[in-house]
């Protein structure tokens, strides 16, 4: 039976360095997504009671199978304990070494984040064409996948945020502030300046990327270019119309690498 005709509900979990995003997919699309920070230092029985309070209206005991993501391996390896204890789930653990189709040109793909997994193969199946995917979060990465799914590379940059921050750190007049879609490219305060430069200055690095990667593989032409992440609603707005956003690929790839592995296990 396809995944998306169990009447049973799928935990998909995503866990980060920042954050832990939990997502509920019933026949194919997202009920519910819930998202608490990472702690390493947090126990077994303190996340299934965190979940417990997060997600009140589904248990662990509910799904028919969970997939999820890690790249912190402290955490990789508290998320396989609770599941082993609390949950009758098939869990399918995705990362570069999952047979799901993709290739890679590097050695080891195992050094290839789960998320960056996700997102390659959910651009994949989705557009089936060659893609850029612009993942927006704690780091800044850029991907090239092509039409046969291939991985062929990666751009790995310091996250909007994160440079913000440690801007506002280093700088004794600078006060931090919300970032938002600045309003003009030029700032006439120091807010608006500051706005202008973090992001404005960041949506014209990724299209600057994405330019120079399409001139330098124009084999792999023509390109579908992907925005996701949390922050790519507010760089979406500067960057050119056709830029595609996805706020929910990491996600979806991850549903769709599951639905992968169990037409192969089973």
């Amino acid at each position: 039976m396809p995944i998306t005709d169990t009447q049973d509900p799928i935990l998909i979990v995503d866990i980060g360095n920042t954050n832990i995003v939990c997502a509920v997919f019933f026949k194919g699309e997202i009920q519910a997504r819930y998202r608490f920070p990472s702690t390493v230092h947090s126990k077994v029985d303190e996340y299934y009671s965190l979940f417990g309070q997060m997600v009140p209206e589904y248990s662990l005991s509910c799904f028919k199978y969970i997939a999820y993501g890690s790249v912190v391996p402290e955490l990789s390896r508290t998320f396989q304990t609770l599941f082993s204890q609390y949950s009758r789930a098939k869990v399918y653990c995705i990362d570069g070494l999952s047979p799901i189709g993709l290739r890679y040109i590097i050695k080891d793909p195992s050094a290839i984040g789960a998320d960056l997994v996700a997102n390659a193969f959910g651009a994949w199946q989705k557009y089936n064409t060659s893609t850029l995917v612009a993942d927006l979060g704690t780091a800044t990465t850029i991907q090239l996948i092509n039409s046969e799914g291939l991985y062929a590379g990666a751009v790995i940059a310091p996250g909007m945020k994160t440079a913000a921050e440690h801007l506002f750190k280093n700088a004794a007049q600078l006060n931090e502030f919300e970032l938002s879609t600045p309003k003009q490219i030029v700032g006439n305060n120091t807010q608006d300046a500051l706005l202008a430069g973090i992001v404005w200055g960041h949506a014209l690095m990724i299209s600057g990327f994405m330019q120079q990667i399409e001139k330098k593989y124009p084999q792999y032409a023509p390109y579908t270019v992907i925005l996701t992440g949390g922050l790519a609603p507010m760089i979406g707005k500067l960057c050119p119309s056709d830029y595609i956003l996805e706020s929910d690929l990491t996600l979806q790839g991850f549903y769709l690498a599951l639905h992968k592995l169990i037409s192969i296990s089973e």
